[in-house]
Protein backbone atom coordinates (compact mmCIF):
# COMPACT_ATOMS: atom_id res chain seq x y z
CA UNK A 1 0.00 0.00 0.00
CA UNK A 2 2.97 2.59 0.55
CA UNK A 3 4.61 1.44 -2.00
CA UNK A 4 1.83 2.41 -4.42
CA UNK A 5 0.95 5.56 -2.30
CA UNK A 6 4.74 6.82 -3.46
CA UNK A 7 4.31 5.55 -7.37
CA UNK A 8 1.07 7.54 -7.09
CA UNK A 9 3.12 10.95 -5.62
CA UNK A 10 5.88 10.66 -7.86
CA UNK A 11 3.50 10.45 -11.20
CA UNK A 12 1.76 13.74 -9.39
CA UNK A 13 5.19 15.53 -8.77
CA UNK A 14 6.18 14.53 -12.46
CA UNK A 15 2.80 15.80 -13.95
CA UNK A 16 3.42 19.24 -11.85
CA UNK A 17 6.93 19.37 -13.05
CA UNK A 18 5.68 18.66 -16.85
CA UNK A 19 2.61 21.49 -16.21
CA UNK A 20 5.45 24.16 -15.12
CA UNK A 21 7.93 23.88 -17.54
CA UNK A 22 4.43 24.30 -20.03
CA UNK A 23 3.29 27.31 -18.21
CA UNK A 24 6.91 28.34 -18.45
CA UNK A 25 7.58 28.46 -22.18
CA UNK A 26 3.88 29.66 -22.86
CA UNK A 27 5.11 32.80 -20.58
CA UNK A 28 8.32 33.30 -22.45
CA UNK A 29 6.68 32.90 -25.81
CA UNK A 30 4.32 35.70 -24.96
CA UNK A 31 6.86 38.27 -23.47
CA UNK A 32 8.77 37.38 -26.91
CA UNK A 33 7.36 40.02 -29.59
CA UNK A 34 8.45 38.05 -32.46
CA UNK A 35 6.39 35.37 -31.70
CA UNK A 36 2.90 37.21 -30.98
CA UNK A 37 0.27 35.81 -32.54
CA UNK A 38 -0.93 38.44 -34.76
CA UNK A 39 1.35 39.44 -38.09
CA UNK A 40 0.82 43.17 -37.22
CA UNK A 41 4.69 44.72 -36.21
CA UNK A 42 4.45 45.84 -32.32
CA UNK A 43 5.19 49.57 -31.83
CA UNK A 44 4.67 52.15 -29.73
CA UNK A 45 2.82 55.82 -29.76
CA UNK A 46 4.67 59.28 -28.80
CA UNK A 47 2.54 61.44 -27.37
CA UNK A 48 2.68 65.05 -26.33
CA UNK A 49 1.97 66.11 -23.87
CA UNK A 50 2.43 62.84 -21.97
CA UNK A 51 -0.29 60.91 -20.30
CA UNK A 52 -0.26 61.01 -16.68
CA UNK A 53 -0.22 57.13 -17.27
CA UNK A 54 0.55 54.92 -20.19
CA UNK A 55 0.96 51.50 -20.62
CA UNK A 56 1.45 49.70 -23.50
CA UNK A 57 0.55 45.91 -24.52
CA UNK A 58 2.11 43.16 -26.68
CA UNK A 59 0.27 43.54 -29.43
CA UNK A 60 -1.12 45.36 -32.35
CA UNK A 61 -4.73 45.66 -33.50
CA UNK A 62 -5.42 46.46 -37.78
CA UNK A 63 -7.59 49.58 -37.97
CA UNK A 64 -10.62 48.05 -40.08
CA UNK A 65 -11.52 49.38 -43.70
CA UNK A 66 -13.61 52.25 -43.16
CA UNK A 67 -13.41 52.12 -39.34
CA UNK A 68 -16.96 53.10 -37.64
CA UNK A 69 -17.26 55.26 -34.74
CA UNK A 70 -19.87 55.93 -31.73
CA UNK A 71 -23.12 57.85 -32.62
CA UNK A 72 -22.81 59.00 -28.99
CA UNK A 73 -19.70 60.85 -30.26
CA UNK A 74 -20.73 64.53 -30.20
CA UNK A 75 -20.27 66.92 -33.25
CA UNK A 76 -16.92 68.12 -33.26
CA UNK A 77 -15.50 65.05 -31.82
CA UNK A 78 -17.17 63.15 -34.86
CA UNK A 79 -15.61 65.43 -37.22
CA UNK A 80 -11.91 65.58 -36.04
CA UNK A 81 -12.11 61.59 -35.57
CA UNK A 82 -13.23 61.21 -39.27
CA UNK A 83 -11.23 63.91 -40.89
CA UNK A 84 -8.28 61.84 -39.38
CA UNK A 85 -9.89 58.28 -40.03
CA UNK A 86 -10.12 59.35 -43.24
CA UNK A 87 -6.64 59.50 -44.05
CA UNK A 88 -6.11 56.00 -42.65
CA UNK A 89 -8.81 53.93 -43.97
CA UNK A 90 -11.46 55.73 -45.59
CA UNK A 91 -14.62 57.02 -44.86
CA UNK A 92 -15.46 56.33 -41.57
CA UNK A 93 -19.36 55.53 -40.46
CA UNK A 94 -21.52 55.43 -37.32
CA UNK A 95 -22.95 52.95 -35.30
CA UNK A 96 -24.55 51.96 -32.50
CA UNK A 97 -21.60 52.53 -29.53
CA UNK A 98 -21.39 48.95 -28.29
CA UNK A 99 -20.75 47.56 -31.75
CA UNK A 100 -17.94 50.46 -32.97
CA UNK A 101 -14.29 50.54 -33.52
CA UNK A 102 -14.07 53.66 -31.38
CA UNK A 103 -16.75 54.05 -29.09
CA UNK A 104 -17.59 56.28 -25.19
CA UNK A 105 -18.59 55.47 -21.79
CA UNK A 106 -19.48 58.17 -19.55
CA UNK A 107 -17.42 57.74 -16.30
CA UNK A 108 -18.19 60.34 -13.43
CA UNK A 109 -15.47 59.52 -10.93
CA UNK A 110 -13.07 61.23 -13.56
CA UNK A 111 -11.86 64.51 -13.28
CA UNK A 112 -13.51 67.33 -15.11
CA UNK A 113 -10.91 67.32 -17.90
CA UNK A 114 -9.51 63.84 -16.87
CA UNK A 115 -10.43 60.89 -19.42
CA UNK A 116 -9.32 57.38 -20.23
CA UNK A 117 -8.54 55.25 -23.08
CA UNK A 118 -7.97 51.33 -23.45
CA UNK A 119 -6.79 50.22 -26.65
CA UNK A 120 -7.72 46.64 -27.09
CA UNK A 121 -8.63 43.78 -29.38
CA UNK A 122 -12.19 44.61 -29.25
CA UNK A 123 -11.55 48.41 -30.51
CA UNK A 124 -10.60 51.76 -28.58
CA UNK A 125 -12.77 53.14 -25.57
CA UNK A 126 -12.67 56.27 -24.53
CA UNK A 127 -13.64 56.88 -20.89
CA UNK A 128 -14.72 60.73 -19.84
CA UNK A 129 -17.06 62.48 -17.01
CA UNK A 130 -17.42 65.85 -19.54
CA UNK A 131 -17.53 67.01 -23.01
CA UNK A 132 -13.58 68.57 -22.69
CA UNK A 133 -12.86 65.80 -20.69
CA UNK A 134 -14.04 63.47 -24.11
CA UNK A 135 -12.46 66.17 -26.57
CA UNK A 136 -9.16 65.68 -25.04
CA UNK A 137 -9.31 62.14 -25.10
CA UNK A 138 -10.67 62.45 -28.46
CA UNK A 139 -7.21 64.75 -29.25
CA UNK A 140 -5.09 61.83 -27.87
CA UNK A 141 -6.86 58.98 -29.67
CA UNK A 142 -6.13 61.15 -32.69
CA UNK A 143 -2.33 61.19 -32.17
CA UNK A 144 -2.64 57.32 -32.10
CA UNK A 145 -4.55 56.72 -34.75
CA UNK A 146 -2.08 59.08 -37.15
CA UNK A 147 1.21 57.47 -35.85
CA UNK A 148 -0.28 54.27 -37.46
CA UNK A 149 1.99 51.85 -38.66
CA UNK A 150 1.48 49.61 -41.83
CA UNK A 151 2.61 45.79 -42.10
CA UNK A 152 3.90 44.31 -45.15
CA UNK A 153 1.11 44.14 -46.58
CA UNK A 154 -0.07 47.85 -45.71
CA UNK A 155 -2.23 46.90 -43.55
CA UNK A 156 -2.70 49.86 -40.81
CA UNK A 157 -2.55 49.17 -36.90
CA UNK A 158 -1.96 50.94 -33.78
CA UNK A 159 -0.73 49.44 -30.15
CA UNK A 160 -3.11 48.38 -27.71
CA UNK A 161 -2.80 50.24 -24.46
CA UNK A 162 -4.02 51.51 -21.88
CA UNK A 163 -3.78 55.18 -20.41
CA UNK A 164 -5.30 57.68 -17.95
CA UNK A 165 -5.01 61.38 -18.00
CA UNK A 166 -5.67 64.66 -16.74
CA UNK A 167 -4.23 68.34 -16.52
CA UNK A 168 -2.86 69.64 -13.05
CA UNK A 169 -3.61 73.60 -14.35
CA UNK A 170 -6.86 74.39 -15.53
CA UNK A 171 -4.91 77.48 -17.74
CA UNK A 172 -2.33 76.33 -20.17
CA UNK A 173 -2.53 79.45 -22.69
CA UNK A 174 -1.10 81.03 -25.84
CA UNK A 175 -1.23 84.17 -26.29
CA UNK A 176 -0.34 86.17 -29.71
CA UNK A 177 0.55 89.48 -30.78
CA UNK A 178 -1.78 90.90 -33.83
CA UNK A 179 -0.52 94.05 -33.69
CA UNK A 180 3.23 94.27 -35.12
CA UNK A 181 1.94 91.76 -37.75
CA UNK A 182 -1.05 90.29 -38.56
CA UNK A 183 -2.04 86.49 -40.04
CA UNK A 184 -4.94 85.65 -41.88
CA UNK A 185 -8.25 83.68 -40.39
CA UNK A 186 -6.68 80.44 -42.62
CA UNK A 187 -3.55 80.52 -40.82
CA UNK A 188 -5.04 81.58 -37.46
CA UNK A 189 -7.92 78.40 -37.28
CA UNK A 190 -4.99 76.04 -38.31
CA UNK A 191 -3.34 77.42 -35.86
CA UNK A 192 -6.13 76.51 -33.47
CA UNK A 193 -6.37 73.02 -34.62
CA UNK A 194 -3.17 72.56 -33.56
CA UNK A 195 -3.06 74.37 -29.99
CA UNK A 196 -6.18 71.87 -29.02
CA UNK A 197 -4.45 68.79 -30.21
CA UNK A 198 -1.92 69.37 -27.47
CA UNK A 199 -4.97 70.52 -24.97
CA UNK A 200 -3.77 74.11 -24.94
CA UNK A 201 -7.46 76.00 -23.81
CA UNK A 202 -7.07 79.45 -24.02
CA UNK A 203 -5.87 81.82 -26.71
CA UNK A 204 -5.37 85.50 -25.67
CA UNK A 205 -5.69 87.76 -29.07
CA UNK A 206 -3.10 91.31 -28.62
CA UNK A 207 -5.42 93.03 -31.02
CA UNK A 208 -3.89 96.44 -30.31
CA UNK A 209 -1.09 98.49 -29.88
CA UNK A 210 0.79 101.63 -31.18
CA UNK A 211 1.65 99.91 -34.02
CA UNK A 212 -1.88 98.65 -34.99
CA UNK A 213 -5.76 98.64 -34.39
CA UNK A 214 -6.91 95.21 -35.65
CA UNK A 215 -10.55 94.86 -34.20
CA UNK A 216 -13.89 96.25 -36.28
CA UNK A 217 -15.69 99.01 -33.79
CA UNK A 218 -18.73 99.75 -35.66
CA UNK A 219 -18.89 102.88 -33.67
CA UNK A 220 -15.91 104.61 -34.21
CA UNK A 221 -14.77 103.62 -37.68
CA UNK A 222 -12.03 105.50 -37.41
CA UNK A 223 -9.93 103.22 -35.38
CA UNK A 224 -9.63 100.85 -38.19
CA UNK A 225 -10.33 103.12 -41.53
CA UNK A 226 -7.07 105.14 -39.84
CA UNK A 227 -5.79 103.07 -36.97
CA UNK A 228 -4.86 99.82 -38.36
CA UNK A 229 -2.41 101.38 -40.95
CA UNK A 230 0.91 102.21 -40.87
CA UNK A 231 3.62 103.82 -43.15
CA UNK A 232 6.63 101.04 -42.42
CA UNK A 233 7.86 101.03 -39.56
CA UNK A 234 11.63 100.17 -37.75
CA UNK A 235 10.59 96.39 -37.47
CA UNK A 236 9.35 96.64 -40.75
CA UNK A 237 12.19 97.93 -42.32
CA UNK A 238 14.75 95.78 -40.51
CA UNK A 239 12.43 92.70 -41.86
CA UNK A 240 12.86 94.19 -45.60
CA UNK A 241 16.29 94.90 -44.90
CA UNK A 242 17.08 90.58 -43.97
CA UNK A 243 14.75 89.50 -46.38
CA UNK A 244 17.30 90.70 -49.20
CA UNK A 245 19.54 87.60 -48.25
CA UNK A 246 17.01 85.55 -45.69
CA UNK A 247 13.31 85.15 -47.46
CA UNK A 248 12.05 83.96 -44.33
CA UNK A 249 11.72 87.60 -43.10
CA UNK A 250 9.55 88.95 -45.87
CA UNK A 251 6.37 90.94 -44.97
CA UNK A 252 3.40 89.09 -45.57
CA UNK A 253 2.33 91.07 -49.34
CA UNK A 254 -1.77 90.49 -48.18
CA UNK A 255 -1.16 93.05 -45.51
CA UNK A 256 0.75 95.60 -47.58
CA UNK A 257 -1.06 98.47 -49.60
CA UNK A 258 0.57 101.29 -51.43
CA UNK A 259 3.97 99.48 -51.43
CA UNK A 260 4.83 101.10 -47.96
CA UNK A 261 1.90 101.18 -45.71
CA UNK A 262 1.13 97.63 -43.43
CA UNK A 263 -1.99 96.92 -41.72
CA UNK A 264 -5.40 95.36 -41.65
CA UNK A 265 -8.08 94.27 -39.44
CA UNK A 266 -10.68 91.41 -38.89
CA UNK A 267 -14.15 92.21 -39.20
CA UNK A 268 -16.29 91.53 -36.29
CA UNK A 269 -17.98 88.54 -38.48
CA UNK A 270 -14.67 87.29 -39.23
CA UNK A 271 -13.59 87.41 -35.21
CA UNK A 272 -16.96 85.37 -34.56
CA UNK A 273 -16.23 82.80 -36.85
CA UNK A 274 -12.99 82.33 -35.60
CA UNK A 275 -14.28 82.46 -31.68
CA UNK A 276 -16.96 79.32 -32.97
CA UNK A 277 -13.97 77.67 -33.83
CA UNK A 278 -11.82 77.67 -31.39
CA UNK A 279 -14.87 76.97 -28.97
CA UNK A 280 -15.92 73.41 -30.67
CA UNK A 281 -12.06 72.60 -30.04
CA UNK A 282 -12.34 73.68 -26.62
CA UNK A 283 -9.93 77.23 -26.30
CA UNK A 284 -11.67 79.89 -25.10
CA UNK A 285 -10.56 83.16 -27.22
CA UNK A 286 -9.79 85.77 -24.50
CA UNK A 287 -9.23 89.55 -26.39
CA UNK A 288 -6.84 92.08 -25.34
CA UNK A 289 -7.24 96.35 -25.54
CA UNK A 290 -3.93 97.58 -24.26
CA UNK A 291 -4.63 100.46 -22.28
CA UNK A 292 -3.92 103.13 -21.47
CA UNK A 293 -0.14 102.82 -22.36
CA UNK A 294 0.14 101.22 -26.42
CA UNK A 295 -2.66 103.60 -27.43
CA UNK A 296 -1.58 104.83 -30.51
CA UNK A 297 -3.16 104.03 -33.23
CA UNK A 298 -6.33 104.64 -31.77
CA UNK A 299 -4.82 108.26 -30.92
CA UNK A 300 -3.89 108.61 -34.28
CA UNK A 301 -7.28 108.34 -35.11
CA UNK A 302 -8.68 110.22 -32.20
CA UNK A 303 -6.30 112.98 -30.96
CA UNK A 304 -8.02 114.03 -28.12
CA UNK A 305 -7.95 110.83 -26.48
CA UNK A 306 -3.67 112.30 -25.42
CA UNK A 307 -2.65 114.90 -23.27
CA UNK A 308 -0.98 116.65 -26.25
CA UNK A 309 -3.59 116.42 -28.56
CA UNK A 310 -1.72 114.09 -30.67
CA UNK A 311 0.28 111.01 -30.86
CA UNK A 312 3.48 110.82 -29.77
CA UNK A 313 6.59 109.32 -28.05
CA UNK A 314 8.10 109.72 -24.61
CA UNK A 315 11.62 108.67 -23.36
CA UNK A 316 10.60 105.04 -23.26
CA UNK A 317 7.11 104.61 -24.62
CA UNK A 318 4.24 106.01 -26.35
CA UNK A 319 1.95 108.42 -25.01
CA UNK A 320 -0.87 107.04 -23.15
CA UNK A 321 -4.87 107.52 -23.03
CA UNK A 322 -4.64 111.17 -20.90
CA UNK A 323 -5.99 110.02 -17.79
CA UNK A 324 -7.14 113.17 -16.31
CA UNK A 325 -9.28 113.66 -19.16
CA UNK A 326 -12.16 111.41 -17.34
CA UNK A 327 -14.58 112.95 -20.11
CA UNK A 328 -12.70 110.47 -22.33
CA UNK A 329 -13.64 107.41 -20.17
CA UNK A 330 -16.98 106.84 -21.72
CA UNK A 331 -15.20 106.54 -24.92
CA UNK A 332 -13.07 103.60 -24.06
CA UNK A 333 -16.06 102.10 -22.37
CA UNK A 334 -17.90 102.12 -25.53
CA UNK A 335 -14.60 99.94 -27.32
CA UNK A 336 -15.19 97.42 -24.13
CA UNK A 337 -18.65 97.17 -24.57
CA UNK A 338 -18.74 96.26 -28.27
CA UNK A 339 -15.44 93.84 -27.79
CA UNK A 340 -16.79 92.35 -24.69
CA UNK A 341 -20.22 91.57 -26.73
CA UNK A 342 -18.24 90.48 -29.52
CA UNK A 343 -16.06 87.71 -27.58
CA UNK A 344 -18.35 85.15 -25.08
CA UNK A 345 -15.06 84.60 -23.11
CA UNK A 346 -15.75 85.15 -18.98
CA UNK A 347 -12.02 86.77 -19.15
CA UNK A 348 -11.12 90.12 -20.75
CA UNK A 349 -7.78 91.53 -20.85
CA UNK A 350 -7.37 95.42 -20.48
CA UNK A 351 -3.75 95.17 -20.43
CA UNK A 352 -1.92 98.16 -18.49
CA UNK A 353 1.70 97.80 -18.94
CA UNK A 354 4.45 99.83 -20.16
CA UNK A 355 2.96 103.22 -19.25
CA UNK A 356 4.60 106.44 -20.29
CA UNK A 357 3.79 108.14 -17.36
CA UNK A 358 6.26 111.41 -17.72
CA UNK A 359 3.49 112.58 -20.01
CA UNK A 360 1.25 112.50 -17.18
CA UNK A 361 3.93 114.49 -14.86
CA UNK A 362 3.61 117.33 -17.30
CA UNK A 363 -0.24 117.65 -17.41
CA UNK A 364 -2.49 119.62 -15.74
CA UNK A 365 -5.65 117.47 -16.09
CA UNK A 366 -3.39 114.48 -15.03
CA UNK A 367 -1.68 116.58 -11.83
CA UNK A 368 -5.08 117.60 -10.86
CA UNK A 369 -7.02 114.65 -11.27
CA UNK A 370 -4.65 113.39 -8.68
CA UNK A 371 -4.67 116.15 -6.29
CA UNK A 372 -8.29 115.69 -6.47
CA UNK A 373 -8.50 111.80 -5.64
CA UNK A 374 -5.67 111.85 -3.19
CA UNK A 375 -3.81 109.61 -5.71
CA UNK A 376 -0.69 109.87 -4.48
CA UNK A 377 1.40 110.52 -7.45
CA UNK A 378 1.25 108.58 -11.35
CA UNK A 379 1.37 105.22 -10.40
CA UNK A 380 -1.90 106.07 -8.11
CA UNK A 381 -3.18 107.54 -11.37
CA UNK A 382 -2.91 104.86 -13.22
CA UNK A 383 -4.77 102.18 -11.04
CA UNK A 384 -7.36 104.89 -10.92
CA UNK A 385 -8.09 104.54 -14.47
CA UNK A 386 -7.58 100.87 -14.71
CA UNK A 387 -9.89 100.61 -11.58
CA UNK A 388 -12.78 102.36 -13.22
CA UNK A 389 -12.33 100.47 -16.94
CA UNK A 390 -12.54 97.14 -14.89
CA UNK A 391 -14.98 98.06 -12.77
CA UNK A 392 -16.81 98.85 -15.74
CA UNK A 393 -15.93 95.63 -17.56
CA UNK A 394 -16.95 93.81 -14.65
CA UNK A 395 -19.95 94.98 -13.19
CA UNK A 396 -21.84 96.01 -16.20
CA UNK A 397 -20.27 93.27 -18.69
CA UNK A 398 -20.05 90.49 -16.52
CA UNK A 399 -16.37 89.96 -16.84
CA UNK A 400 -13.21 88.62 -15.57
CA UNK A 401 -11.05 91.57 -15.55
CA UNK A 402 -6.96 90.23 -16.40
CA UNK A 403 -4.19 92.91 -16.53
CA UNK A 404 -1.15 93.06 -16.73
CA UNK A 405 1.53 92.80 -14.14
CA UNK A 406 2.92 96.32 -14.57
CA UNK A 407 -1.07 96.83 -12.62
CA UNK A 408 -0.47 95.46 -9.38
CA UNK A 409 -0.02 98.26 -7.02
CA UNK A 410 1.09 96.18 -3.62
CA UNK A 411 -0.27 99.31 -1.84
CA UNK A 412 -3.24 99.62 -3.31
CA UNK A 413 -3.91 96.01 -4.87
CA UNK A 414 -6.86 95.46 -7.21
CA UNK A 415 -8.71 92.46 -7.30
CA UNK A 416 -7.96 91.36 -11.02
CA UNK A 417 -6.37 88.15 -12.61
CA UNK A 418 -2.60 89.31 -13.30
CA UNK A 419 -0.46 88.16 -15.92
CA UNK A 420 2.79 87.87 -14.81
CA UNK A 421 5.86 88.77 -17.31
CA UNK A 422 8.69 90.87 -15.86
CA UNK A 423 11.16 88.39 -14.82
CA UNK A 424 13.48 91.11 -13.32
CA UNK A 425 11.16 91.41 -10.75
CA UNK A 426 10.86 88.28 -9.43
CA UNK A 427 9.40 89.11 -5.99
CA UNK A 428 6.33 90.73 -7.81
CA UNK A 429 5.12 87.29 -8.54
CA UNK A 430 5.07 86.41 -5.36
CA UNK A 431 3.26 89.38 -3.94
CA UNK A 432 0.38 88.93 -6.22
CA UNK A 433 -0.20 85.19 -5.27
CA UNK A 434 0.66 85.88 -1.62
CA UNK A 435 -1.83 88.72 -1.49
CA UNK A 436 -4.07 86.21 -2.80
CA UNK A 437 -5.23 87.16 -6.01
CA UNK A 438 -5.27 84.65 -9.31
CA UNK A 439 -2.24 84.94 -11.58
CA UNK A 440 -1.26 83.18 -14.80
CA UNK A 441 2.60 82.77 -15.27
CA UNK A 442 3.99 83.76 -18.50
CA UNK A 443 7.71 85.53 -17.86
CA UNK A 444 9.41 86.09 -20.59
CA UNK A 445 12.39 84.29 -20.05
CA UNK A 446 11.56 81.19 -20.74
CA UNK A 447 7.49 81.39 -22.09
CA UNK A 448 8.56 84.26 -24.65
CA UNK A 449 8.80 82.61 -27.94
CA UNK A 450 9.86 85.99 -29.84
CA UNK A 451 13.72 85.12 -28.80
CA UNK A 452 15.80 83.87 -31.62
CA UNK A 453 15.15 80.09 -30.56
CA UNK A 454 17.70 77.62 -29.65
CA UNK A 455 18.05 74.10 -28.53
CA UNK A 456 19.23 75.31 -25.23
CA UNK A 457 15.70 77.74 -24.77
CA UNK A 458 13.74 74.69 -25.75
CA UNK A 459 15.18 72.74 -22.86
CA UNK A 460 14.71 75.63 -19.87
CA UNK A 461 11.56 76.02 -21.46
CA UNK A 462 10.82 72.07 -20.86
CA UNK A 463 12.90 71.73 -17.59
CA UNK A 464 11.56 75.37 -15.90
CA UNK A 465 10.59 75.36 -11.97
CA UNK A 466 9.26 78.43 -10.51
CA UNK A 467 12.54 78.02 -8.00
CA UNK A 468 15.10 78.99 -7.62
CA UNK A 469 14.40 82.38 -9.46
CA UNK A 470 10.33 82.82 -8.35
CA UNK A 471 10.92 82.15 -4.26
CA UNK A 472 7.75 82.53 -1.86
CA UNK A 473 5.27 82.65 -5.05
CA UNK A 474 1.63 80.58 -3.30
CA UNK A 475 1.32 78.00 -5.99
CA UNK A 476 -2.16 77.38 -5.51
CA UNK A 477 -3.04 81.09 -6.72
CA UNK A 478 -1.03 80.04 -10.29
CA UNK A 479 -4.19 79.72 -12.51
CA UNK A 480 -1.74 78.04 -15.10
CA UNK A 481 0.85 79.02 -17.46
CA UNK A 482 0.83 80.72 -20.99
CA UNK A 483 3.25 80.86 -23.81
CA UNK A 484 3.48 84.58 -25.95
CA UNK A 485 4.30 85.40 -28.67
CA UNK A 486 5.00 88.70 -29.76
CA UNK A 487 5.71 89.53 -33.73
CA UNK A 488 8.07 92.29 -34.12
CA UNK A 489 10.15 90.34 -36.21
CA UNK A 490 7.38 87.43 -37.16
CA UNK A 491 6.05 88.94 -40.24
CA UNK A 492 5.04 85.59 -41.98
CA UNK A 493 3.51 82.59 -41.13
CA UNK A 494 6.96 80.72 -42.24
CA UNK A 495 9.26 82.86 -39.61
CA UNK A 496 6.12 82.30 -37.07
CA UNK A 497 6.49 78.26 -37.29
CA UNK A 498 10.36 78.71 -36.94
CA UNK A 499 9.59 80.34 -33.35
CA UNK A 500 6.63 78.56 -32.23
CA UNK A 501 7.44 74.85 -33.51
CA UNK A 502 8.63 72.76 -31.59
CA UNK A 503 8.78 75.35 -28.15
CA UNK A 504 5.03 75.13 -28.59
CA UNK A 505 5.28 71.12 -27.63
CA UNK A 506 7.45 71.87 -24.66
CA UNK A 507 5.32 74.31 -23.61
CA UNK A 508 2.59 71.74 -23.45
CA UNK A 509 4.19 69.07 -21.90
CA UNK A 510 4.66 71.89 -19.13
CA UNK A 511 1.44 73.67 -19.00
CA UNK A 512 -0.21 69.77 -18.59
CA UNK A 513 1.66 68.86 -15.92
CA UNK A 514 3.03 65.99 -17.27
CA UNK A 515 6.03 64.12 -16.04
CA UNK A 516 8.71 65.66 -17.14
CA UNK A 517 12.13 63.83 -18.57
CA UNK A 518 13.89 65.89 -21.31
CA UNK A 519 15.10 62.46 -22.91
CA UNK A 520 12.05 60.73 -23.46
CA UNK A 521 10.56 64.17 -24.83
CA UNK A 522 13.34 64.33 -27.57
CA UNK A 523 12.40 60.47 -28.38
CA UNK A 524 8.57 61.52 -29.01
CA UNK A 525 9.47 65.23 -30.72
CA UNK A 526 10.33 63.70 -34.02
CA UNK A 527 6.78 62.48 -34.90
CA UNK A 528 5.62 65.84 -34.00
CA UNK A 529 7.33 67.92 -35.99
CA UNK A 530 6.82 65.23 -39.09
CA UNK A 531 3.38 65.90 -38.79
CA UNK A 532 3.61 69.62 -38.44
CA UNK A 533 5.24 69.81 -41.78
CA UNK A 534 3.05 67.62 -43.48
CA UNK A 535 0.17 69.86 -41.95
CA UNK A 536 1.81 72.86 -43.47
CA UNK A 537 3.43 74.59 -40.63
CA UNK A 538 7.37 75.31 -40.65
CA UNK A 539 9.35 74.08 -37.83
CA UNK A 540 12.77 74.52 -36.16
CA UNK A 541 14.74 71.02 -36.53
CA UNK A 542 16.64 70.73 -33.40
CA UNK A 543 19.97 69.63 -33.37
CA UNK A 544 19.17 66.37 -31.64
CA UNK A 545 16.70 65.37 -34.36
CA UNK A 546 18.43 63.68 -37.13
Amino acid sequence: MKKKYTLILKRSLLFIFLGLQAFTVLSCSDDDSTNIKSNLTVSRVSLIPLPQSLTHGRTNIAIPANATISKDINKIGAELLTETLKGISGEPSKTDNGSAFIRVFKENSLAEEGYRISVDDSGCSIYYSTNTGLLWGIQTMRQILLQNKPSAAGEQSIPTLTLSDAPKKAWRGFHIDLARHMFTMDYLKKLVDCLSLYKINKLQLHLTDDQGWRIEIKKYPALTEIGAWRPFDEYDKKCIELAKTDPTYEIDSRFIRSGNEYGGYYTQAQMKELIEFATQRGIEVIPEIDMPGHFSAAIRAFPQLSCTGEAGWGEEFSYPICAGKTENYPFIQDIISEVADLFPSKHFHIGGDEVEKDIWKKCERCQQLIEDEELGDEDGLQNYFIKKMADYTKEVKGKQVMVWDDSFLPSDPQNLTYTYWRNWLPDQAAQITQQGYPMIFMEWGHFYFSATPSDDLLQSLYEFEFEPDFKGIVKSNVLGFQACVWTEMIPNETKFGEHVFPSLQAFSELAWGSTRDWSSFTTRLPWHLTWLNNSGFTTRTPQFVD
